[in-house]
């Protein structure tokens, strides 16, 4: 049962029972005085906690207990000194977040073999998530060190050829509109949040078996990544133009003149622009809200259109970076494939389309930049035809029967598929 009751106990046990519960304690008060506030990503990951404990359905008693001991971890806590908003609310939600782990951890400790069950299902995939954040903010920038040029005017031109420079206006729209800026930029710095919310509303209530489908998504896109970002190394705008981003670009007739070398960045920017992993990720997501509430999903599709605005405004990537990003989220969605999977056969073709359409992106940017300067109709056409063939291969995908369902169940008997009247 939930919270053993101290009667029952031998008095081995509760010795064993309140030595535990009190390194659990020194395990969190250490980790909340170590924890840098400075960026808000793991932050928020540690926020997301509390959606996996929210989910457990704890009473009444136990969420006034957790609001308390959250609240308490303010004390020991070093928040970064200025008034940067989206650190202090990061903070802030990570109190909570701390609250629910330590909780979690209390609860299966205090608890029986079945409600130690729940409690894990709960914990581990939420833990699996902070430690998934904390390690990709290092190793996604190791390839830093491997190349000090890039290839950003590549991209730079291949984003021209559409007749405008995306990251340039989309910039200039967030730095004169608060209305614009600020939703952007809570899009951007909350993806560890929203990933945890959504890893959260698709665990059943109640399980007792932890899933790992969606963590799977996220490190298999992030170790994907890192691969291509070794085929096209780039940065983004804002490190390559400094204080021209996103003021001043080069005019359309410009582009042809402009030679594709490849140009020194300062080692401490990081290697990540294409294919956009942020892009990857909220697709990846919007795609497994599937079967929940319609709500969600609209959220999840404004939360994917603030993605775009916040990606390209911030001069953290280019808008081909976005595209390619789009067929990498197809690619590693059918290698995991979340719930009831088709057959191999099938989710090897999906995989196999998916990972061409990116690595032709990756090739027409890294070869062809300049064949779109033809005209804008043709990289605009191509980006058509991308977003067609995806939405015809997860269409195609999703209609067939999944690799334990027989035909048989999977086809309507002729009166219900085609009416009762023949």
């Amino acid at each position: 049962m939930a919270w053993e009751t101290w009667e029952i106990s031998s008095p081995e046990r509760k010795l064993f029972l309140i030595t535990c519960t009190a390194l659990w304690f020194g395990v969190f008060l250490l980790a909340a005085h170590s924890l840098d506030m400075t960026v808000p990503y793991l932050p928020l990951a540690i926020a997301g906690g509390f959606m996996f404990y929210l989910r457990s359905s704890p009473k009444v008693a136990e969420q006034v207990a957790w609001v308390l001991l959250s609240t308490g971890f303010a004390a020991v806590v070093h928040f970064p000194p200025g008034h940067n908003w989206i650190n202090t609310g990061s903070g802030m939600l990570a109190l909570f977040g701390l609250g629910a782990f330590l909780l979690l951890g209390l609860r299966w400790l205090w608890s029986g073999s079945l409600e130690r069950r729940k409690t894990y299902a709960m914990l581990a995939p939420a833990a699996s998530l902070v430690f998934f954040v904390l390690f990709a903010q290092r190793a996604l920038n190791l390839a830093n060190l491997l190349y000090p040029k890039t290839f950003d005017l590549s991209l730079y031109v291949f984003d021209g050829s559409f007749g405008f420079q995306p990251s340039f206006l989309m910039g200039r729209a967030m730095a004169v509109s608060a209305v614009l800026r600020i939703p952007a930029l809570l899009a951007y710095t909350s993806l560890p949040f929203v990933m945890a919310l959504i890893y959260a509303l698709r665990l059943p209530k109640g399980t007792e078996k932890p899933s790992w489908d969606i963590v799977t998504l996220f490190m298999l896109a992030g170790i994907g990544g890192w691969a291509l970002y070794n085929l096209l190394p780039a940065s983004g705008p804002a490190y390559v133009f400094g204080a021209d981003f996103p003021w001043n670009s080069l005019p359309y007739s410009m582009l042809r003149r402009l030679a594709l070398d490849r140009i020194p960045v300062a080692a401490d920017v990081p290697r990540n622009a294409i294919p956009s992993l942020h892009m990857a990720w909220v697709v990846l997501l919007f795609w497994n809200t599937k079967g929940l509430s319609r709500g969600l999903r609209i959220f999840m599709a404004v939360y994917v259109a603030l993605t775009v605005i916040s990606t390209l405004g911030t001069g953290e990537h280019y808008f081909v970076d976005l595209i390619a990003g789009v067929p990498f989220a197809l690619f590693v969605q059918a290698v995991v494939w979340p719930g009831d999977k088709p057959k191999l056969s099938v989710r090897a073709t999906v995989a196999a389309s998916g990972l061409g359409l990116t690595l032709a992106w990756l090739l027409l940017v890294r070869f062809g930049a300049k064949w779109m300067l033809i005209s804008p109709i043709l990289p605009w056409a191509l980006v058509a035809a991308t977003g067609i063939t995806i939405w015809m291969i997860r269409a195609r995908s999703s209609a067939l029967p999944t690799a334990s369902t027989s035909l048989s169940d999977a086809t309507p008997p002729p009166s219900l598929a085609f009416g009762a009247h023949g």
